[in-house]
């Protein structure tokens, strides 16, 4: 039988407290989304994105182990741009990858305050254009 390995210690952290927060309004939005719309796209992009960007997270990591060519900094960004911010935020915590670099941290945290202003674009929306419209719902 092969020697067990100790288990890794993945501290909490104050980024990490920060990312689980910063999961909120994103999953309110999405339910609001899906409430108005009946349409699983969205959840199921951003899933998708999610997972992907947390498997390019463990390649990068492991060819950071083994010395070799890595992924780009910029193609990880792209694909938190693209809605895989939940997944880089799990990877990074995860594979404990990217969380010291602040160059790269600057960006990747501007790139959720930036899905965060969008979300609560959307959960807004949800409210404002009927309010506009004289919506009997809201007495107007």
């Amino acid at each position: 039988m092969a020697p067990q390995r100790p288990k890794r210690h993945r501290p909490i952290t104050f980024a990490t407290a920060a990312g689980a927060f910063s999961l909120k309004l994103p999953t309110a939005s999405l339910i609001r989304m899906y409430s108005r719309t009946g349409s699983m796209s969205p959840l199921i992009w951003t899933g998708l994105m999610s997972i992907i960007t947390f498997g390019f997270y463990g390649y990068d990591k492991i060819q950071a182990k083994n010395k070799q060519w890595r992924v780009k900094e910029t193609t990880l960004h792209t694909l938190e741009m693209l809605g895989g911010w939940p997944g880089a935020l799990i990877g990074q915590h995860y594979f404990q990858h990217k969380t010291s670099k602040t160059s790269f941290q600057v960006g990747f945290w501007g790139i959720i305050v930036a899905w965060q202003i969008a979300c609560f674009a959307i959960w807004r929306s949800g409210e404002l254009p009927s309010m506009a419209h004289g919506s009997p719902r809201y007495g107007i």
